[in-house]
């Protein structure tokens, strides 16, 4: 009798699981035809408790691809930025942009470490799309769109840390968010100093 009961519990929640909405990592909207790996819906914040067992482990692994595609974007991007940019305040905050997510990139695999998450190596599509736009540019052109990309990026990621903030269990890879939103809304104050 208890192992019929065990294995209807089993099977309800098999079911329970089938249902849920599945989303792509790199492009947040539902999975169709792709070859990218889906990752289940988390519904982060709100009055929930922290996430445990599976559902911790996904908002980890969602987690560290964002902030190491983040730190990515913006040391390629201002790499390209002491080239050809053609305002000083704009290479100077490129090299802050180096110095500073080189330091999270680094930090960031030493947690991911620890919590057994391989980092990814590249930056996804998207984001390659808009480095190789970004290095077709020159002078003014090339000075608004990098200050443009930096506002959405630091914006974008700020939102996403503490999402992942709210929910996340007590580990290294939420400590490594805690120290990264003070980094990022200090660069977007930075940024509205260039002009």
């Amino acid at each position: 009798m208890n192992r019929f009961l065990i294995a209807a519990a089993i099977g309800t929640l098999a079911l329970g699981a089938c249902k849920q909405s599945r989303t792509s990592v790199s492009n947040n909207q539902t999975q169709g035809m792709t070859d990218e790996a889906p990752v289940d819906n988390l519904a982060v914040g709100g009055t929930d408790a922290n996430l445990t067992g599976a559902a911790a482990a996904t908002a980890d692994q969602v987690y560290v691809q964002n902030a190491a595609a983040s730190d990515m974007f913006e040391i390629q991007t201002s790499q390209l930025a002491l080239d050809k940019a053609s305002l000083p305040a704009a290479k100077t905050y490129a090299q802050m942009m180096i110095d500073e997510h080189g330091k999270s990139s680094t930090e960031l695999k030493a947690a991911a470490a620890q919590a057994g998450i391989v980092v990814p190596a590249a930056l996804p599509p998207e984001m390659q799309a808009r480095v190789d736009a970004l290095r077709g540019l020159s002078g003014a052109d090339f000075d608004r769109q990098y200050l443009a990309d930096q506002r959405a990026g630091h914006q974008d990621t700020l939102a996403k840390v503490n999402s992942y903030l709210a929910a996340a269990p007590a580990g290294p890879l939420k400590d490594h968010a805690a120290r990264v939103t003070g980094v990022v809304q200090k660069h977007l104050n930075s940024l509205e100093k260039i002009k």
